[in-house]
């Protein structure tokens, strides 16, 4: 058992360094030329004192300041920010689940990080959202370990957690604050915790206060999907666990009956874990994506499943442990039947739609902009005017280096194809619609055609000559 359980570690733990590593050099995506752009190339005074928008992961941002300034700006190096401690807060949990509860809850746990659509696209990317998981990580292991050991340093290390989570993201703070109020309710814990989490809450307001009323008003947004009042208490299993399961970034769940069977399959895999059996346990995992949805809901915040990944660290733990208690029953000559056909049903869907999703997330771009500019400086046309029919034009000129003329509206395209100079036109089928030059057929024009994952599927160049 011993050579089967470190075949599991070495092949899973190898899939997921490899899904988040190979093309990290590619193309920067919207958001993340938005960070670069706005935040990182502006510096810490931007970053922590400037205006501030829900993109602004500040935290992540200022790291990405300091990397772009020690080592250069490039896309591996804003990214491995995110990627790196994504990778270790994994590490942490598989390893403490390993040691506390059997290999088995260790290995179910590395795989549903592995092969989670969400978590593959979104912690690639340079934005701070493996960097949060990390902190969730750390938070999580500290305060479960707790429950054994009265340590003051794990106390500090999951106030560190707290702080750098919700100066990363600031909803992180709600889950931070539900777990410390739950380390509250153990008497030996109660003077380090209170201390911990009020200096961890001064240094946290202190860091956003220049930021209040924006963070505010971008808790307004009208972007995801408002949590209803009859949907709130299966919240934490359709707007968090089940997308990150079965979708990239920019998906959204809209609950109702037929989502009910896939939330009944899911809770009787969590309800099996033997974390919920103790309450202190069950507490510390539930807490957080509990209170934040109830917070969501009070405050008709909106959600998006990639605004609350984090969570995604403690409803992980609790599949993960109630599929290994569902198997460990296999040897033991017990099996539950209904529990068991829906464990494997979920692993095999599981790692089935990782495999339909995955393999374009890690071979191709989420958009590529890059590679379409690198074919026009590479032509004769590098310093042509520029047509973009995009619905952000923004992410051909970061690249380029200098303004494009937007061309979202189609009757910019014979204006395009009537100019008396070489023209470029970029054409991203995305939210718009799709178009052509209708000079396309012109002696002279070249098409070149640049596949992506997602917002479109694709960005295509036409280098036009003049018209004549």
């Amino acid at each position: 058992m011993r050579a089967v359980t470190l075949v599991a570690y070495v092949v899973l733990g190898s899939a997921l360094v490899f899904t988040r590593i190979y093309g990290i050099g590619r193309s920067y995506w919207l958001d993340e030329i938005m960070t670069v752009e706005d935040f990182v190339r502006a510096g810490p005074r931007e970053i922590l004192a400037g205006h501030y928008i829900p993109n602004n992961h500040q935290l992540f941002s200022f790291l990405a300041w300091v990397a772009s300034s020690t080592v250069g700006e490039s896309e591996w190096a804003l990214r491995l920010p995110s990627v790196l401690p994504f990778v270790a807060g994994v590490a942490i949990v598989a390893w403490w689940l390993h040691t506390r509860l059997g290999a088995l809850s260790g290995i179910l746990f590395l795989f549903l990080a592995t092969v989670s659509p969400l978590l593959l696209d979104i912690t690639r990317q340079a934005r701070g959202y493996g960097l949060a998981f990390a902190a969730m990580a750390v938070l999580t292991v500290c305060a479960l370990e707790l429950r054994d050991r009265e340590d003051g340093r794990l106390v500090v290390a999951l106030c560190a957690a707290g702080v750098v989570g919700t100066c990363t993201l600031p909803n992180f703070g709600v889950a931070f604050v539900a777990v410390a109020a739950v380390l509250l309710t153990r008497p030996a814990l109660r003077v380090p915790t209170a201390i911990g989490t009020a200096i961890a809450i001064a240094l946290t307001a202190a860091w956003y206060a220049p930021h209040i009323d924006d963070i505010l008003r971008g808790s307004r947004q009208t972007y995801g999907v408002e949590i209803e009042p009859a949907w709130l208490i299966t919240a934490p299993i359709d707007q968090i666990l089940i997308p990150a399961l079965i979708w990239i970034d920019g998906v959204v769940l809209f609950p109702g009956p037929r989502w009910l069977p896939l939330v009944a399959a899911t809770l009787l895999l969590l309800g099996t874990s033997p974390l919920l059996r103790d309450r202190y346990t069950a507490l510390v995992l539930a807490s957080g994506p509990v209170a934040t949805v109830l917070v969501l809901w009070i405050t008709g915040t909106w959600a998006v499943p990639r605004f609350l990944s984090f969570l995604l660290v403690p409803l992980f733990v609790l599949i993960a442990t109630g599929i290994a208690s569902i198997l460990a029953r296999l040897r033991g000559g017990q099996p539950q039947v209904l529990r068991t056909l829906v464990a494997f049903v979920t692993l095999g869907l599981v790692a089935a739609n990782f495999v339909a999703t995955g393999v374009d997330v890690v071979r191709l771009p989420r958009e590529d902009p890059k590679g379409a500019v690198a074919a026009i400086a590479s032509s004769e046309y590098a310093n042509a005017r520029v047509y973009a029919h995009q619905l952000r034009p923004r992410i051909t000129a970061f690249y380029l280096g200098r303004s494009v003329v937007t061309a979202k509206a189609p009757g910019w395209l014979p204006v395009a194809c009537a100019a008396s100079e070489p023209v470029v036109v970029v054409v991203q089928p995305w939210v718009i619609p799709r178009a052509e030059p209708p000079c396309k057929d012109r002696r002279g024009v070249m098409r070149y055609r640049f596949e992506q994952y997602t917002r479109g599927g694709e960005i295509v160049v036409w280098l036009v000559p003049p018209a004549t």
